[in-house]
């Protein structure tokens, strides 16, 4: 990671920024969920290029569903989606070429349509990305270039105005080696937080789930938190929710 930071940031800014992006292959990216509403009507994500051959990347939104243990997906081709995020937000820019090392900044905004019903609306923020393998030894272009395709999905969520969301643990099981852990939701929004596993005693941090999502579409979620050191003290489950996506829930309960 140090080499990688040296590389690609050259201000302390910028090393800020990287210690929070997404790696996946040749791209980086500085968010791994996007939330607009009426008091937060822009957004940005950063794409950064840590290849050392350029990459050309095409944006879209693309349509959501949600499935069994509140996963989102792509919704299927033609299927019709009531709550559609597409037609909700405008972004630039939507095509554009990395060098190696570059970044290169994509700022989103929310447009309310009129007539539009107060309610979470999902979507897709689709970034593919290309690199040409350029030309052959001999200098001579390639009749044929194989371009292999990197495509990040990043969760969108627009509010259109003030939903509300509850959340509680199911169960807690306790073995040796881990905690299983079904938390639910009721109301008509998703949640976005850390669910923490907790000694008691030291407040020590034993297990996490960063930015896990539940969508009031499939609103229960399975967890398993694993155990990984021996611990001296009770063990408690904390939920915290991140209010950069909408809400400020925090829920706890003893693991006996």
């Amino acid at each position: 990671m140090n080499r990688l930071m040296r590389k690609l940031l050259p201000t302390l800014s910028m090393i800020g920024f990287m210690l929070n992006t997404l790696n996946v292959n040749a791209v980086s990216i500085s968010t791994k969920r996007l939330y607009l509403a009426p008091q937060t009507k822009s957004a940005a994500i950063y794409v950064v290029n840590i290849e050392n051959k350029t990459q050309s990347c095409n944006l879209s939104l693309k349509d959501a569903v949600i499935s069994d243990n509140s996963i989102i997906h792509p919704a299927p081709k033609g299927k019709t989606i009531a709550n559609s995020a597409t037609k909700l937000v405008r972004f630039a820019p939507r095509r554009f070429e990395l060098g190696p090392n570059q970044h290169q900044n994509i700022k989103l905004s929310f447009r309310r349509r009129p007539g539009l019903n107060n309610g979470e609306y999902k979507g897709l923020f689709s970034i593919r990305c290309q690199t040409d393998n350029g030309d052959t030894a001999d200098g001579k272009a390639k009749m044929v270039s194989i371009k292999p395709s990197l495509v990040l999905n990043v969760p969108l969520i627009v509010h259109t105005g003030n939903l509300k969301a509850s959340a509680a643990f199911e169960s807690v099981k306790l073995t040796t080696q881990q905690v299983e852990v079904t938390m639910s939701i009721t109301g008509n929004r998703a949640i976005t937080g850390d669910l923490e596993l907790v000694e008691k005693k030291s407040g020590e941090i034993i297990a996490v789930k960063k930015d896990m999502s539940i969508y009031w579409e499939s609103p229960r979620k399975h967890v398993i938190l694993p155990i990984t050191k021996n611990v001296t003290s009770a063990l408690y489950i904390r939920f915290r929710e991140n209010p950069k996506f909408g809400g400020n829930l925090l829920i706890t309960q003893q693991v006996n």
